[in-house]
């Protein structure tokens, strides 16, 4: 049987270690919750004298950061082992998903997105700063958000755009991105027109010159397609009306 070594029987010290696990900043949470960091500091930290951590605070951070109430809510998790469960449990739901630390610790960190822009006139390659974190979380320089989804042999991540609220989805091969450069591809849809829109792309752990990302990824049209609205026409002249 497992020996219990790590205590955590107040709730203080559980966000603590859950922050920790998760990979969640003083300044990260207060920024997120709209509260200042010396606030998050002391709820953090357990002490008899000065006990400032409230309910209230609990289900702000769990319901901002998707972390399952019970870790605070039931007594009989007061080990770090336990909480461990839980949350390794939460990343578990789907079985086509799964939890591989070896592929979650070699994204976390900085890496840079290179593409074309749907609109050619903007930019010749884009370059989007992205930052993935220990709870599968992933958040670009433009504060769209999503979730990193790791499958046996190819990874997904889905995030939703800020301003639009759509849905962009990024694969890439999970062998791949240990060599610190890899390719990806990219289903979203276009900031301008609104159409669907398929892009290849590079990911670097490390700032590329564009002109040599323009130079791999080659002509535009063989790289990029956006959906015809064509057949968008034509589709709709299929559909039936249930009556």
């Amino acid at each position: 049987m497992k020996e219990d070594n790590h205590r955590v029987e107040y709730l203080e010290e559980r966000l603590a270690y859950v922050s920790i696990k998760l990979g969640l900043t003083t300044k990260e949470i207060a920024k997120k919750l709209g509260v200042s960091s010396a606030l998050i500091s002391q709820i953090k930290n357990y002490s008899e004298a000065s006990n400032k951590l409230r309910n209230i605070h609990l289900y702000a951070i769990c319901f901002a950061y998707d972390i399952p109430i019970e870790i605070f809510e039931n007594r009989a998790i007061d080990t770090t082992e336990k909480i461990d469960e839980i949350l390794d449990q939460k990343h578990q739901q789907l079985t086509i998903f799964q939890h591989n630390k070896e592929v979650l610790d070699k994204l976390v960190g900085t890496w840079y997105m290179y593409s074309y822009p749907s609109n050619p006139r903007l930019a010749d390659v884009w370059e989007t700063k992205t930052n993935f974190y220990n709870d599968y979380r992933v958040v670009d320089e433009h504060e769209n958000e999503g979730v990193l989804n790791v499958g046996k042999n190819q990874s997904i991540i889905l995030k939703e755009s800020a301003g639009s609220k759509n849905i962009t989805s990024i694969t890439f091969d999970n062998a791949r991105i240990f060599y610190n450069v890899f390719p990806f591809s990219r289903v979203s849809k276009s900031n301008g027109m609104n159409k669907e829109l398929f892009n290849f792309g590079i990911c670097s752990r490390k700032k590329l010159d564009r002109e040599l990302v323009k130079e791999i990824l080659g002509d535009i049209n063989r790289v990029q397609l956006q959906m015809s609205y064509d057949i968008l026409e034509k589709i709709n002249l299929t559909i039936e009306i249930d009556r």
